[in-house]
């Protein structure tokens, strides 16, 4: 074994320019970025599913089960004296759970008002531990968390509006909820309320929503069967306590695979971008290696050398990375509660886990390993041989790299047709056939852009050209081109196909939105999907507002159905088609909307049909409050839900809801009218305290629209990042290479070749390498935005438009090399300045 003195002398001996030191930081860097990617992604996607756990833990720990209401209207308070009554029941804790919206001087916010039962603050969670049962029992107030406080402009002991169920009343805040008080829920868009206060608000007096069931611990068996029977008698679910937490793992899941594949794929470009820069440095590794064996140190020696080399690389890039990844999980990958927070109570706390560290470092140290090892393995696999040797050996691999390219399209192709699910392992197959077929497609490339320059005769191009045809500088000159052909790659690949996902949810915002003109709803985000429900008899006073030709009583709400927490839209009968055409999948939309409107089929989405096994025709029992047979009258995409939605209309929602409430009223405009004019006309026949906001199709479908793409936010932060990182990539190679050209440009200026023709030769080497290496890049993307749009279809069933981004490849190709080349400008007229005594190798 060699030494620490001894492996430090013989680096050395590799690190004796400022161009052998640059090259390693610059494959430093690009693993650092791979690790940041994935910890940043893995820390806000570990933060959004820990606050609904934090929540969950906090109010129900130490309880068992939960018998849910299958609506917001709940079911009567009397059940939680069944439920004590049940052999083997310690505690029955009843709590109301409702939608609402707090408005203050400066803002609105939408929260999930919870009233808990004055036992909670003895027998529940540390949430309401806090409080007295005097104060649950008596208090006519709510708490807000002291971050929503801030954003609405009031503060404890003050006065603010709140709208619940379409009406709009004062309240009193009791207290501010701080992060001492309640961890990290401080962050969460929760407002706590009495019981009795809550049940007054809401309009519901008498009811709730849920019972928590704190049982014996020995007694188990005998409580869940009494339980059990209640359920089934008064149509409740009986679930886990932290039951919220699994369904909100199913809503996020989509959601999670779909971002984790973006990182993934990021973090994979950000590796091989090391992998690329570390190819520069394989000539200097070589002449370290030949001259390590020249001295008598043998192959072990040469291997430890190498493992030092690639542990240091390792831990410089992990301890940057983590860094890194720590600016971007607070400053860009923030936590976004996005369209989930429409159905669960969703905060934004920061949650980092041992795990997320661990798997970044884990990747990190692999890519280090991979990168010092695996281009210099054969290297040290054979005996000493000379480089001419060597390059002989590399030439003859040649028909090997196209079979592998092209076996490796055949097995992106068959992921793509067959199982798109698996578009990782399609993307890595798609990603090595490029860099297999990379070397014949520059060669192609150079001699085109050779023949293309011919009848010009400029000197400089002729100089550049045959520069990047020499066989000393053929493998820097690889591994520039492979660094664009990467760089936009990601980009293409991932901005495509995250542009065919929002294409897809913007075109469910407009049909969905189209089936009226005008909208009357509750006000907040939470409510964008039309699921809190208000009496509807206030439709019959719209009628007689002037420009109105009809009101519909559109329903709907979120439904727990197995582990899925779905979407139930019901619109009214008299709806332009109640089901949009382009959410159709299978079945035809004619015969799926007829049906519809004839009462007793429901159209569903196809993730839960593949659950149920169900086809068109077949029959289903739907748990609502009132347990309906329904038959399948088609398939649909989930409307952009991710759990799934079930289509019904809205008198068969009614019967099985047992409710005559609307969720939204459907105005259309009588001809002559504008649904702008129509709008003012029915927000003052409401009036300024209904509770109720009034807005033209257009501008809620612009709502949905904006909060759809705010849930896809880091879809888009990922692509922006690796958009980054191959501009900074591509100018860190190229720039290496331009130092690298120094010898070269002195024997030019010997030659008689002026400080401009040098700079001028630099220039259209790079901008040639730039530009071959990013178009072939941009053409697998292309492939990869196919790929990755097919993957996102099957994982997520959302509504996606698939197709190619031509205009978005030309884009990157575009940015990233006039970007690169104009970082590398400079660095490139300061090589072209070298004297031409300058003959020694950089």
């Amino acid at each position: 074994m060699m030494g620490p003195s001894e492996i430090a002398l013989v680096n050395r001996m590799r690190f004796k320019s400022w161009s052998s030191i640059g090259q390693e930081l610059l494959a430093v860097l690009g693993i650092a970025v791979g690790v940041a990617l994935l910890f940043a992604s893995q820390v806000a996607s570990q933060s959004l599913d820990g606050s609904v756990r934090q929540l969950a833990g906090q109010l129900v720990a130490g309880t068992q089960y939960q018998l849910d209401g299958r609506s917001s209207e709940g079911f009567s308070e009397a059940i939680a004296n069944e439920v004590r009554a049940v052999p083997g029941v310690r505690a029955a804790l009843p709590l109301i759970e409702q939608s609402a919206t707090v408005i203050g001087p400066r803002g609105r916010a939408s929260v999930d008002l919870i009233g808990a039962d004055p036992r909670f603050a003895r027998l529940g969670g540390p949430l309401l531990r806090r409080f007295s049962a005097r104060q649950l029992a008596h208090q006519r107030a709510i708490g807000l968390p002291s971050q929503i406080a801030r954003e609405i402009g009031v503060q404890a002991f003050q006065t603010a509006n709140l709208q619940v169920r379409g009406v709009d009343r004062e309240t009193f805040i009791g207290a501010t909820l701080t992060g001492a008080e309640v961890g990290k829920l401080a962050d969460s868009q929760i407002a706590l309320a009495p019981l009795s206060y809550a049940q007054s608000v809401t309009g519901n007096a008498g009811r709730i929503t849920r019972v928590f069931v704190k049982v014996q611990p020995d007694q188990d068996h005998a409580a869940q069967s009494g339980l059990s029977r209640i359920a089934a008698t008064h149509h409740l679910n009986l679930v886990p306590a932290d039951n919220d937490a699994t369904l909100f793992s199913v809503a996020f899941g989509p959601a999670e695979q779909s971002e984790g594949l973006f990182s993934l794929i990021s973090a994979m470009v950000a590796f091989l971008f090391a992998f690329t820069a570390m190819l520069l440095t394989v000539p200097a590794r070589r002449r370290l290696i030949e001259l390590m064996r020249a001295q008598g140190y043998e192959r072990g020696d040469v291997i430890q050398v190498m493992l030092v080399d690639a542990f240091v690389i390792g831990v410089l890039a992990c301890g940057l990375g983590i860094g890194i990844g720590e600016i971007l999980s607070v400053a860009v990958f923030r936590a976004e509660p996005g369209y989930l927070a429409f159905a669960f109570p969703v905060g934004s706390p920061r949650i980092v886990t041992p795990l997320a560290v661990i798997e970044a470092v884990t990747a990190g140290m692999l890519a280090a390993f991979a990168g010092v090892i695996a281009p210099v393995r054969h290297i040290i696999a054979l005996p000493l041989r000379s480089f001419d040797e060597l390059e002989a050996r590399g030439r003859g691999l040649g028909i090997l790299r196209v079979v592998v390219g092209v076996l490796c399209v055949a097995t992106t192709t068959a992921v793509l047709i067959f199982r798109p699910s698996a578009a990782l392992g399609g993307s890595i197959a798609l990603v090595i056939a490029m860099l297999a077929l990379l070397p014949l497609l520059f060669d192609a490339s150079i001699s085109a852009v050779r023949r293309t320059l011919r009848p010009f005769g400029a000197t400089p191009a002729r100089v550049a050209v045959s520069g990047l045809r020499a066989s000393l500088t053929r493998t820097r000159s690889l591994a520039v081109a492979a660094t664009g052909a990467i760089a936009v790659f990601g980009s293409v690949a991932i901005s495509g196909a995250q542009h065919n996902l929002e294409h897809g949810l913007d075109r469910t915002a407009h049909e969905w939105n189209m089936l009226a003109d005008v909208w009357v709803t509750p006000p907040g985000e939470a409510n964008t999907l039309g699921t809190t429900a208000f009496p509807s008899e206030i439709a019959n006073r719209l009628t007689r507002v002037s420009g109105v030709r009809n009101v519909g009583l559109y329903r709907g709400s979120f439904l727990d159905l197995g582990h899925r927490r779905v979407w139930v839209i019901a619109p009214p009968q008299s709806a332009r088609g109640p089901l949009p055409s382009g959410q159709i999948t299978v079945g035809n939309i004619q015969k799926a909307n007829a049906r519809l409107r004839t009462g007793g089929w429901a159209i569903i989405s196809e993730a839960i049909a593949a659950e149920k096994h169900l086809h068109i025709g077949d029959a289903f029992n739907l748990p609502s409050p009132q347990p309906t047979t329904f038959r399948v009258a088609g398939l649909s995409t989930n409307g952009g839900w991710p759990p799934g939605a079930i289509v019904l209309n809205s008198k068969d929602y009614a019967r099985a809801w047992q409710s005559t409430a609307a969720s939204a009223l459907t105005i259309n405009v009588a001809p002559g009218y504008s649904p702008l004019t129509v709008k003012g006309g029915v927000a003052r026949a409401l009036g300024p305290r209904s509770g109720l906001a009034v807005q033209t199709a257009s501008e809620r479908e612009a709502e949905w629209t904006r909060i759809s793409h705010h849930g896809l936010a880091r879809l888009t932060e990922i692509a922006h990042l690796v958009l980054g990182a191959a501009i900074i990539a591509m100018a860190g190679v190229i720039a290496s290479m331009i130092w690298q050209r120094r010898e070269r440009i002195a024997n030019m200026r010997e030659q008689g070749f002026s400080r401009l023709e040098g700079w001028m030769v630099l220039l259209l080497e790079s901008l040639i390498l730039l530009f071959t290496g990013c178009s072939i890049g941009a053409v697998f993307g292309l492939y990869g935005q196919l790929l990755l749009s097919h993957a996102l279809t099957a994982v997520t069933d959302f509504p996606l438009v698939v197709g190619l981004g031509p205009v978005i490849a030309l884009t990157r190709v575009a940015i990233v090399s006039a970007s690169a080349l104009a970082i590398v400008a400079v660095p490139g007229y300061f090589a072209a300045r070298v004297g031409a005594t300058m003959v020694k190798p950089a």
